[in-house]
């Protein structure tokens, strides 16, 4: 995008009326608070004074300081981003008006008016907000050229808040520094918004405006549609970065801290754990290794693997990895995909072992994601061969709940790999399929446990049973010295003739036993597996 013709589109929108009222053309200045009320936006915006207090944080920004912290090392071409009001042209008092191009000094440039000048150096609120000023026909020196325009304050009509990406974008694109162009291969640029603005409950997370609102007052904050039409905005850099403060790093809304980040606030499922729900967004819960990740199963323990403890700064250290932008000098990360030069930090063999340039494989160090994978497609084929009175038993919604925490956290088990390839395993043994096969036929007149098939057997073995009546039916396996190993079935079926499927992938070789208890019929059997 050309700076230059963006800001000469700007300016002629500015004076036609469509972005401030015609009276609205000049630029006053940010000021630093010791000019008359109306001369400065920080005349009034200052603890103490009439309007809110946004100048106190804002002088603690790098867009406070941002040409006088590098006036040195600037040239010509880099005003136009360091100072307010830089539209060529037009007479609007704005930084340009106050500079010339001069090739024979360093830095290229000279001030011709410096009092002027200081009036809108940096990046200050009319930056932002546009010109908010008007020309002051009774000045009383001749500095009081500018006042502040009467009707600034109407934010409906003059002095509409941007929440727009292209705002920030103006300058922090291209190769000195590409935020916007790569905030625009993200997520978050292409947010569903036909879809949320029609749904209370996401547009915190889904829409700029929502998500300031409860940044400011996470305890106050009711859902509520702020914006409609063009005026939604999806998570823009506003959404995340506070323009007006610098309380965190980076002018985030939330601080960087081991236990929580600014992504935590949306990528988190909620506090509890409803296994026949589906979870939402369970990334934060499973970096951390919570035990709300997934469905935990009593008497097991659950170890979480090194990602845990070694992001320092938790999803930054990987999503918004400092990395060179389509070939570019710069360093950023704001397109949020994972960086494998993050992974080379702590495994120096990464290179070695992980083919990178394979786009579906760039991650799997040490076959980590293959293997989880693979757990996850034994689980979801076990699910998927699952009856309708499967699904209503509550080892199917448990097991269903650990594969749709884990799909739905994305990574394939890299964000915390001992606990997701734990809990599939815990599931894939905890739940197997019942009446996979109601065997047609004759109504069978006995109750009949037959051997399983094949025996021994390594992984699979199959038993089959019969029940002349209708009734509950629990098949258990136990191990050789009488401990229960896992429970196949404990509903209510029809009479009939129906097969069981074990899968003891992850059990120890050995004898076992499975018994079966219907009414007043008992029957065991042995079996053994041999790996």
């Amino acid at each position: 995008m050309n700076r230059n013709l963006l800001l000469t589109a700007i300016f002629l929108l500015t004076a036609s009326g469509i972005l401030f009222s015609q009276e609205t053309n000049y630029y006053l200045g940010t000021g630093n608070g010791s000019e008359p009320q109306g001369r400065s936006c920080a005349s009034c915006h200052q603890s103490g004074n009439i309007g809110s207090p946004k100048y106190d944080t804002y002088k603690n920004t790098l867009h406070a300081v941002s040409y006088d912290s590098l006036k040195t090392m600037l040239s010509y071409d880099c005003l136009s981003c360091h100072t307010t009001g830089w539209i060529p042209g037009p007479a609007t008092y704005g930084a340009d008006e106050y500079v010339l191009k001069d090739s024979t000094k360093t830095p290229n440039y000279v001030i011709t008016n410096i009092a002027a000048f200081n009036r809108v150096k940096n990046v200050g609120c009319e930056a932002c907000h546009g010109p908010l000023g008007i020309k002051n026909t009774n000045p009383t020196n001749p500095g009081d050229t500018v006042i502040l325009g009467a009707n600034h304050w109407d934010f409906k009509n003059i002095n509409k808040l941007n929440y727009s990406a292209e705002l920030c974008g103006q300058c922090h694109q291209g190769v000195h520094n590409p935020y916007y162009d790569e905030w625009q291969q993200s997520v978050h640029a292409h947010s569903n918004i036909s879809f949320v603005v029609t749904n209370k409950s996401c547009v915190r997370c889904h829409v700029a405006q929502n998500f300031i609102l409860w940044a400011s007052n996470p305890q106050g904050y009711r859902d509520t549609i702020l914006a409609t039409g063009s005026d939604v905005k999806p998570l823009t850099c506003v959404a995340c970065h506070d323009p007006h403060a610098k309380n965190n790093q980076h002018q985030l809304r939330f601080a960087i801290t081991p236990q929580s980040t600014i992504c935590d606030q949306c990528h988190n499922n909620a506090d509890t754990i409803i296994i026949n729900s589906t979870p939402h967004q369970t990334t934060s819960k499973a970096l951390t290794g919570s035990p709300l990740f997934g469905y935990q199963y009593p008497g097991e323990t659950y170890i979480n693997s090194a990602h845990t403890y070694a992001a320092t700064e938790r999803c930054v250290n990987c999503h918004v990895y400092a990395s060179p932008f389509n070939g570019q000098t710069s360093a950023t990360g704001h397109t949020f995909f994972p960086r494998v030069e993050a992974c080379r930090n702590c495994h120096s063999d990464f290179y070695t072992v992980v083919d990178t340039s394979n786009h579906d494989k760039m991650f799997d160090y040490r076959g980590t994601q293959t293997r989880t994978d693979s757990l996850i497609n034994v689980l979801q084929t076990k699910i998927n061969k699952a009856s309708h009175n499967d699904s209503l038993t509550t080892a199917f919604m448990q097991a269903n709940y650990n594969l749709l925490s884990i799909t739905g956290e994305g990574s394939h088990g890299i964000h915390n790999t001992r606990l997701v390839q734990k809990l599939l395993r815990d599931a894939i043994a905890r739940f197997t399929p019942t009446a996979l096969l109601n065997e047609t036929g004759m109504a069978p007149n006995k109750y009949e446990l037959s051997q399983n098939y094949p025996n021994p057997f390594n992984p699979s073995t199959t038993i089959k049973f019969s029940i002349p009546e209708s009734g509950n039916v629990k098949v258990v396996v136990y191990d050789a010295i009488g401990k229960e190993v896992v429970t196949l079935t404990n509903n209510f079926y029809q009479a009939g003739k129906y097969k069981i499927e074990w899968n003891a992938s992850s059990y120890a070789s050995g004898i076992y036993f499975y018994r079966l208890v219907s009414k007043d019929f008992q029957m065991v059997r042995k079996m053994v597996l041999i790996k």
